[in-house]
């Protein structure tokens, strides 16, 4: 069955009221830590997509300006931004003391309770087909017969109280969807009205279950976490943190959503650049193959772009801070970095990748040879090809057959695919570029990148 058949037949369910949420995909990812996710299937998706943009348009008239999570142009920059911005103005640009008060939700999303969090959507909602189709999203169990896609033993490395499965039951939404970012918004918006209307906090920040309180008397602090405490409890059936409460002086920086945030300046947590380190050196270790003498790096297409998705995402995030120093260490760190991507202020390129689409081959030649003065092994059809110069070595030191040149080029000799193998072994202690054919057609010809690099470290 294709797409439209499949969304059809959606719209047939909702129309006559038969629609149900289908079995969700369970497994457990790793990235600072392990969670439980849920992902909901793909027909389901597109149910949430809709709510969520329809619910928008009521609830961002509702929620606090100071809250950053999965809403429309805020994030962890604005967030961070305007924590500093606070930090500056309840401290009178570092002229006064200030302290600030850092609390988090304990299990956060496995402790909603789905019925008040149904209650609070439902009293801004009077349509009753969409009335009906919420209930129906907010109340469905994911725990209900899911489909496992890793080992059930990788339940063990997660807390009872962070799984669905150890829950009360109308308890817990599931990471994973997109609704259940939206609703946590919703249902911390009570928390939000509280501490701006009632409590009248004016420095005051939200991410998520993350929040932050600043001011110039600490026991106004200490009143209000007390406070807090108590309407979470009352109202929402939630509790603080225990190990996760702090009161300390604004000069000590706030760690907030991966910066460590001061008035003068912000800084990357130490914990972000372990784990980007971490990934770095995972994926470079992977495509690295080294003897005494001999360093390669492989770097298929997928693999390529993996990383360079990875560094440019961790240098973007680098930008927000003070960050500079720490992009340069990571370059002293992975040298074998700048074998393959270019580096241009917080953003990399691929060193290996052409950036535009060539009419001929000769182009495409020119472009690789302008960046690498070894030898480049151009794959064409079945055959790895050496070209001008590289043509010319081979035919005197390897006793390659001299073949007909092409357009463009003075010399050509080349290999059948099938004798790679000891071809390359020939060409061991040289420096080496192979670019290979990506089976994607350019401009008259079929578009070529690097895929393998290898040089003598000696």
């Amino acid at each position: 069955m294709n797409k439209e058949q499949n969304l059809l037949l959606l719209q047939q369910e909702l129309i006559k009221g038969i629609y149900a949420p289908s079995r969700s995909f369970c497994f457990i990812s790793k990235n600072d830590k392990y969670r439980e996710v849920f992902a909901a299937d793909f027909r389901d998706r597109v149910i949430h997509h809709f709510l969520v943009g329809y619910l928008e348009e009521i609830w961002e008239k509702v929620f606090i300006h100071d809250s950053y999570a999965c809403r429309k142009g805020k994030g962890t920059k604005a967030a961070v931004d305007r924590l500093q911005s606070f930090s500056r103005q309840v401290t009178k640009n570092q002229s006064c003391h200030a302290w600030f008060l850092q609390l988090d939700i304990r299990s956060f999303f496995p402790s909603i309770d789905r019925q008040i969090l149904l209650d609070l959507v439902l009293s801004r909602l009077e349509n009753e087909e969409l009335r009906k189709l919420i209930s129906i999203v907010i109340m469905h169990d994911p725990t209900q017969n899911p489909i496992f896609t890793c080992p059930v033993s990788e339940w063990t490395k997660i807390p009872k109280d962070k799984s669905l499965f150890g829950v009360t039951k109308g308890k817990g939404l599931p990471i994973g969807n997109l609704t259940s970012q939206f609703f946590a918004n919703v249902y911390l918006n009570p928390l939000d009205q509280f501490i701006k209307h009632v409590l009248k906090v004016q420095y005051y920040l939200r991410y998520v279950d993350d929040f932050i309180l600043l001011h110039t008397d600490r026991e106004k602090l200490v009143l209000w976490q007390k406070q807090i405490a108590g309407f979470l409890q009352d109202q929402l059936r939630l509790q603080l943190h225990p190990h996760r409460q702090y009161i300390r002086p604004v000069s000590n920086g706030m760690n907030f959503v991966g910066y460590i945030v001061r008035p003068s300046h912000k800084l990357v947590r130490r914990r972000v650049v372990e784990t980007c380190k971490k990934k770095i050196g995972e994926a470079l270790s992977t495509m690295t193959k080294e003897t005494s003498t001999i360093s390669s790096l492989s770097f298929p297409p997928k693999q390529y772009d993996r990383l360079f998705s990875t560094i440019n995402s961790y240098l973007g995030y680098f930008r927000h801070a003070s960050g500079r120093s720490l992009r340069d260490s990571l370059w002293r760190k992975f040298p074998k970095l700048s074998r393959i991507f270019m580096l241009q202020n917080f953003q990399v390129s691929k060193r290996w990748i052409l950036p535009f689409h060539a009419h001929d081959l000769y182009t495409q030649f020119s472009y690789f040879r302008s960046h690498f003065s070894g030898i480049i092994v151009f794959q064409v059809g079945c055959y790895l090809e050496l070209l001008n110069r590289d043509a010319i070595w081979a035919q005197k030191e390897l006793g390659l057959k001299k073949l007909r040149p092409r357009k463009g080029f003075y010399a050509r000799a080349g290999i059948h695919q099938r004798k790679r193998k000891s071809f390359f072994l020939k060409l061991a202690e040289k420096n080496v570029l192979v670019v290979a054919q990506n089976g994607k057609i350019g401009q008259n010809v079929l578009d070529r990148t690097g895929v393998c690099i290898w040089y003598d470290v000696r």
